[in-house]
């Protein structure tokens, strides 16, 4: 850790018009290198990139020039004499990732920034409120490139305000209880709504009776499991129960709780720095005290996580259970970020690739926030952990990353880093990738940045064993030297990598890539594909055919249109017959495919293999597994099984980036037996919401895009309906075009529409 001095105190300005304006409009959502709070963290650059959210001032509306002014002073930029970037008119629709192109900047030194913009018609907007960014140690050398340390940042508001570098700070978020009673055997119980990684303020109030001692010591107990008013001591799996001393003394004083330190078990296990208070997931509390004269004046629970727009997302549906797990996804996701990152879960805050793209995912989805994921990502690419397939998904998590926020950067600096994570060195002479036949030679582990010992197939967790007779989430997965689960992420991360490559205008490289894929195309229905049954096996040498070898390969784009049919019967026969993790990708891949309707059912399903069924046993953050008889140290915190955050809106609502960050999107609705539906996704160019509703002889979808967007709508038709009328906010529409069992109309712009079809 280390020390960090600012020369200029705290302020924030909202500044108004500098020049003359046409509207009181101005641009939001400013971000200095993906931060939205940069004046509550350090970045660790002398050269920012700026962004923004372009106001609509009409239908249709796009940026057409700006004009930033950076200063060392905000009492500069609201005189409007900035002393370090005045940029000009630029002409420029792009309002994302600006490069500073003033003035020298000097590392420990606060800055400011506005912005204003220019509208398709020619209107100028009102500059935007002044966004304040620290500099930090910027010339320091990393031990590895996204290295983030936690910095003391001492301002004349913030005077030793804990942050970290180039991401934002994790905080504690008080929230009172729902329920404090006193039980007849003198013990305090208290229910907070929700679990979260926290310690507690807890006020409390003792009259020590004459002759009594002064100072005593209580037992305090914590707990996510409860048993009517009581807290369940023995609540199974991995499911938090503690109990811990608190010293009080006579009078009102407010205690934490002294929470024994995490000890680090795991290869990058993460613990909780000295100056900040230890933390436990618990929701319930109990405070013995019958024989004192004793109350709870209040407690406070403390909920460590990143800050958190809770206006920035929504789903709500005609479905009341699909609803409740949307919110217990959603807030899951946040609250697994106790860390800074995405090192989730109680009994090893650690990172794990295939965890953290979840994550990432689901982040995305309920926020517009980028730097956490982005410091995830980057630590992740030199912490590779042990499963094949996680390596995979480092590649996965760079491409998701520039899909969502349209900066190149991310592929530029870790390009060369994540090429070996291709695992082309493991290809054997039959054009398949094999973990098992010699090739994971040291120098390989090192391409990898892996430190373990050697590489291990996962397809799905947790894999069956003895002391989980029921358990096992493989569907009986027969492992070979040569896997369809691997080889599926071998194709896929072929095709990211191909399309990286065209983005940072690497031609050969991404023809390269492309006749590999392509190769690999061919030799993965050579050996996987069983044209007898229609199916995948699971690899050479067997002929069983698990869910997850046809699940992979149908998301990944492996099965030939010809066949997909019987793949997807083969698929719905078996349910959810994979883990949290698998459930991820299968409901992708059943809404890829247009099986909205079954993949809502088991989205929805009420039996132990459910999001359902982590509300039923009483969790508020979704679980590791889906029951503990699935995996007996099973916790009830964990962001990877929350994937609902991200499917309900990209796949119910149908809103998906077709161009990265989100400039041109595709908003494709499948009902999937529901009545009605409406969500909002944040993205980096501003909120996209949209909601369907469906009718007797119709479909109504009501669609709202920030400026610098544009959609190509689809609206879901029966099938054998070729009789339809479309109109657009009221006014009939030629425009339209019928594509399989959808209406479709292109480049809708900004604003809000209603588009009804009637048939």
């Amino acid at each position: 850790m280390v020390g960090f001095r600012l020369l200029l105190g705290w302020i924030w300005l909202s500044i108004g018009h500098v020049g003359a304006a046409d509207t009181t409009a101005a641009p939001t959502g400013l971000m200095t290198n993906l931060l939205t709070r940069p004046e509550r963290s350090v970045i660790t650059t002398l050269a920012p990139t700026f962004s923004w959210v372009v106001p609509t001032l009409e239908n249709g509306d796009y940026q057409t020039a700006y004009q930033v002014l950076a200063a060392s002073s905000p009492v500069l930029l609201k005189a409007g004499k900035p002393d370090l970037w005045d940029s000009g008119r630029v002409t420029e629709r792009n309002a994302l990732h600006i490069a500073y192109a003033g003035e020298k900047l000097a590392p420990q030194m606060a800055y400011y920034w506005m912005v204003r913009v220019w509208n398709k018609s020619g209107q100028v907007s009102a500059y935007s409120a002044v966004q304040r960014f620290n500099i930090g140690d910027a010339l320091r050398d990393k031990r590895w490139p996204g290295e983030s340390r936690w910095v003391r940042l001492d301002t004349a508001q913030e005077n030793g305000l804990w942050t970290f570098e180039d991401r934002p700070p994790v905080q504690y978020h008080p929230a009172d209880p729902i329920r404090l009673t006193r039980r007849a055997n003198g013990t305090w119980f208290v229910a907070f709504e929700k679990a979260g990684f926290a310690n507690v303020a807890l006020t409390l109030d003792w009259k020590a009776r004459p002759g009594e001692r002064k100072d005593t010591t209580l037992t305090v107990r914590v707990g996510e499991k409860n048993a009517g008013d009581s807290i369940d001591a023995k609540p199974g799996g991995g499911v938090i129960y503690q109990e811990y001393a608190l010293p009080i003394k006579e009078g009102t004083h407010t205690y934490p709780l002294d929470i024994p330190r995490f000890e680090a078990h795991y290869p990058h296990s993460q613990t909780m720095p000295e100056h900040m208070m230890e933390v436990i997931p618990f929701r319930f509390l109990e405070i013995a005290g019958a024989d004192l004269d004793l109350s709870v004046v209040s407690a406070e629970q403390l909920s460590l996580h990143v800050p958190f727009d809770e206006e920035a997302s929504y789903f709500v549906s005609s479905d009341s259970v699909l609803n409740k797990i949307y919110d217990l996804c959603r807030y899951s996701v946040i609250a697994n970020t106790f860390n800074g990152d995405y090192a989730a879960s109680q009994r090893e805050r650690m990172m794990y690739e295939a965890d953290a793209y979840i994550h990432q995912l689901g982040h995305y989805a309920v926020d517009r926030e980028f730097a956490t994921a982005r410091y995830s990502l980057e630590n992740m690419i030199y912490h590779a952990t042990w499963p094949t397939e996680w390596i995979s998904h480092s590649i996965m998590m760079v491409w998701t990353d520039y899909l969502h926020t349209g900066d190149k950067q991310v592929i530029l600096k870790n390009y060369e880093d994540i090429k070996p994570k291709l695992m082309t060195a493991l290809t054997m002479p039959n054009g398949l990738i094999s973990t098992t036949t010699g090739l994971v030679t040291e120098e390989f582990r090192k391409s990898i940045f892996f430190n373990g010992e050697t590489l291990r197939d996962i397809v799905d967790w947790p894999q069956r064993s003895a002391a989980i007779p029921e358990g096992g989430e493989t569907d009986g997965y027969v492992f070979t030297d040569y896997n369809t689960v691997v080889n599926a992420f071998h194709y896929h991360t072929l095709k990211l990598m191909e399309n990286m490559a065209r983005a940072i205008g690497n031609d050969a490289d991404a023809q390269r890539y492309k006749n590999m894929h392509v190769r690999l195309f061919e030799i993965f229905q050579r050996h996987f594909f069983d044209q007898k049954q229609g199916i995948y096996t699971d690899g050479i040498g067997t002929d069983h055919a698990s869910l997850h070898a046809n699940l992979y390969s149908l998301v990944f784009g492996l099965v030939p249109e010809k066949e997909k049919q019987r793949v997807l019967d083969y698929i719905k026969t078996k349910g959810m017959a994979c883990g949290v993790y698998g459930a991820n990708y299968l409901l992708e891949g059943l809404f890829d495919a247009g099986e909205g309707a079954y993949a809502m059912s088991l989205l929805t399903s009420k039996s132990d293999r459910s999001w359902y069924n982590m509300l039923r046993v009483g969790a508020t953050m979704t679980t590791e597994a889906w029951d503990n008889k699935y995996k007996n140290n099973n916790g009830w915190s964990h962001a990877w099984s929350a994937s609902p955050a991200h499917i309900l809106p990209r796949k119910v609502i149908g809103i998906t980036p077709a161009a990265p960050a989100f400039k041109h999107v595709t908003i494709k609705p499948q009902p999937a037996g529901l009545a009605w539906a409406k969500a909002q996704l944040p993205t980096i160019s501003g909120p996209i919401a949209a909601g369907f509703d469906v009718q007797q002889h119709g479909f109504v979808l009501t669609v709202s895009l920030p400026a610098n967007v544009t959609a190509d709508v689809y609206l879901p038709i029966p099938e054998g309906v070729d009789d339809y009328r479309l109109s657009q906010n009221g006014i009939a529409s030629e425009k339209a075009k019928k594509t399989a069992n959808y209406v479709l109309l292109k480049d809708v712009g900004a604003g809000r529409h209603e588009f009804k079809l009637s048939y």
